[in-house]
């Protein structure tokens, strides 16, 4: 018995009114057989991580009896080990969260929190979104038209496929081989990743079946080979990994170089599983439900329970499914008076999660969570966790300030990209950055983010074809670190101290320069994905087998692209801090000058107009990357206007010290 589970054990009595819902009337205190007294509801007593860990035992227990995972083994046709992956481990044990537990003496949820109610609390308050649409229909029309709506969806809602079956985007279909739409709960994901499914017993599936089906429990029930990815079905062909493998050693072009992560078929990964060889055995109540979230209207666990295998009667049980009103709002909301006020849930639940290790912990004791990463690229879900320690965290941001939460995907969700719905953009607040790259003779089609947040996340840990160094090939989400940095070696994503960058048998670090982290010039650049709109838009960018432009504009390495930079900010540079020599002496002749009034203040307003330039190419930060000629222009400008304003004091100006034009 673990730690946690002793302790769960040892405070069980104080935990039952708490994991309980059903109290007393409002308002009234009821005293309950041991003497003690229940608080009226909404008053309840916070649940502690103890008791989210010990009250999934029966669901469990229950699983154990009546899974077909268990009888496939019984039976000597299960291949490949299942490891059972309960919410001890999820969110006790995982994110580095026993290290953390041993080094400060006590329990977190490094990585997961699980929303405000579980789909084991019951009976419930949820009056599903469709009630929050009667008064609120503007957010309803918007929420219902985004992902977060389309996360969960039920077999025959699926409605860019007919058949679950037949092959979608490629070779592969949408469920795996041997498992029918009769025995899946609901599918999770949309077109723009990846589908997996959960099965009737709501145990993530992690597994498909092979001469046989999941139905009649014929066949053998095989680890892995269980999860479409839209990506390596549609994108990365036999012939894009080809074309790929002759830039990048050792990039798989065969499904059996796919190793653990590949299946039998092309477009299948195994995902929380490796093929044919182990596979998690995981309920939905320790993973699923913190992000992919569904609950039902059953008025008790029992009766949950009892409806497991049977998806017909848990699907007309469902109440909500995605990331519904209720998710964020609380059960009922104000309606029935969620507990808490406003938003008792936040984006943070599912897009902030947090790694701990001692190493880091131990360097930078203010900042001792990094973001946690699947393997060689951050996950899905790590969007706050990356920007907690940037700048744009530390003066206040937050995900609401430019993000509608209603409108999370402002484009068509059927599309392998996402446009997300914004209330506020980069240039609302860097008004100077918006006035140069306003002049960017190469890049003006482009947006702040098409840099500034590369898709470098992964939602798949499809590490087969994870090549951060490459800056691709497995990459869902966008970046929310922002800080680019210029530096010819400096990697974003590195392998934990001691180890290579060949590195493959465990997570990898987020990079921090100055305690902050920051993007690469490869990520920034010369990445590569599908799934990113800006590349998509920009005709593939710098990519070298993406790009559109010509062949010398294919980035292969980070070194190329920071000569390139380098030969836009040292003429800047040098130039700027030219005239700023200048300018220094532009006071001493006023003072000392003997001209005209008018002279004078000809002279001064000359050295301000060029002050003002260089404030603005200095505040805008780029050194010239955001418009390297209009800036360089802007440059010669004000040491014109400086020289001008000297000659007409009287002074020379100096010969050129530094290499600018």
């Amino acid at each position: 018995m673990t730690g946690v589970r002793k302790l769960a054990l040892a405070v069980a009595v104080c935990l039952a009114a708490a994991i309980a819902v059903g109290v007393a009337a409002a308002g009234e205190a009821k005293s309950d057989p041991k003497g003690g007294a229940q608080p009226p509801p909404g008053f309840e007593t916070p649940r502690t991580l103890e008791g989210y860990v010990e009250q999934e035992r029966a669901f469990y227990d229950h699983l154990r009896k009546v899974h077909p995972v268990f009888q496939y083994e019984k039976e000597g046709r299960l291949v490949g080990k299942y490891q059972i992956s309960d919410r001890e481990e999820e969110f006790v044990e995982f994110g580095g969260g026993k290290a953390y537990a041993e080094q400060n003496n006590r329990h977190a949820s490094v990585t997961y929190r699980l929303g405000q109610e579980s789909i084991l609390d019951l009976p419930n308050k949820f009056v599903g979104s469709k009630k929050c649409g009667e008064c609120h229909p503007a957010q309803y029309e918007k929420w219902l038209r985004s992902r977060h709506n389309l996360v969960v969806r039920f077999p025959d809602e699926i409605s860019e496929a007919k058949d679950l079956t037949t092959p979608i985007y490629g070779q592969a279909s949408i469920l795996p081989s041997g498992i029918t739409p009769d025995q899946v709960y609901a599918v999770i994901g949309t077109p723009r990743t990846k589908y997996g499914f959960l099965d009737a017993w709501l145990v993530r599936g992690t597994y498909h079946v092979e001469g046989g089906t999941l139905r009649d429990r014929t066949g053998k029930l095989v680890a892995g080979g269980n999860q479409h990815s839209r990506t390596w079905a549609e994108s990365i062909t036999p012939q894009m990994a080809t074309k790929i493998a002759g830039w990048v050693p050792g990039f798989p072009t065969k499904l059996e170089e796919f190793g653990d992560n590949g299946s039998p078929w092309w477009g299948m990964t195994s995902y929380g599983a490796k093929n044919a060889k182990s596979m998690l055995f995981q309920p939905a109540t320790s993973y699923c439900e913190v992000c992919h979230s569904f609950k039902f209207d059953f008025k008790t666990q029992a009766e949950l329970i009892a409806a497991l295998g049977n998806p017909q009667e848990l699907r007309k049980h469902t109440i909500n499914k995605g990331i519904s009103c209720e998710e964020c709002h609380g059960a009922g909301a104000h309606l029935v008076g969620a507990r808490g006020a406003g938003t008792p849930s936040n984006c943070e639940r599912c897009h902030q999660r947090f790694a701990w290790n001692a190493d880091e912990a131990k360097a930078d004791p203010k900042k001792p969570f990094s973001s946690y990463f699947k393997s060689r690229c951050p996950s899905c879900g790590t969007e706050g966790s990356q920007s907690f320690y940037s700048a744009h965290a530390q003066k206040g941001m937050t995900c609401g300030t430019c993000h509608d939460p209603h409108e999370v995907t402002a484009n068509d969700w059927r599309e392998p990209v996402t446009v997300p719905g914004l209330k506020k953009q980069c240039q609302d607040c860097h008004a100077a950055q918006a006035a140069i790259f306003a002049k960017n003779e190469m890049h003006g089609a482009n947006k702040c983010s098409s840099c500034h947040m590369p898709t470098m996340m992964s939602c798949e840990n499809f590490g087969a074809i994870q090549y951060p160094d490459y800056a691709g090939f497995d990459t869902q989400r966008t970046s929310h670190i922002w800080k680019i940095r210029v530096d010819p070696e400096a990697k974003s994503l590195n392998p934990p101290p001691g180890k290579d960058r060949t590195y493959k048998d465990g997570a990898w670090r987020l990079a921090r320069y100055q305690g902050r982290p920051y993007v690469d010039l490869q990520w920034s650049c010369g990445r590569t994905t599908w799934a990113d709109d800006d590349t998509r838009s920009a005709g593939g960018c710098h990519s070298p087998v993406l790009s559109e432009l010509k062949p010398s504009l294919h980035f292969k390495s980070q070194r190329q692209i920071y000569d390139v930079v380098v030969g836009w900010q040292k003429p800047v540079k040098d130039g700027v801090a030219d005239v700023r020599a200048l300018l220094g002496k532009v006071k001493p002749a006023v003072l000392a000058s003997k001209l005209s009034r008018a002279k004078v203040a000809e002279a001064q307003h000359l050295a301000s107009d060029a002050e003002a330039i260089l404030d603005l190419v200095e505040r805008d930060g780029s050194s010239g990357v955001h418009a390297p000629g209009y800036t360089l222009s802007k440059v010669k400008e004000a040491r014109l206007m400086v020289e001008g304003a000297l000659e007409l004091l009287g002074v020379k100006p100096p010969a050129r010290v530094s290499s600018a034009p």
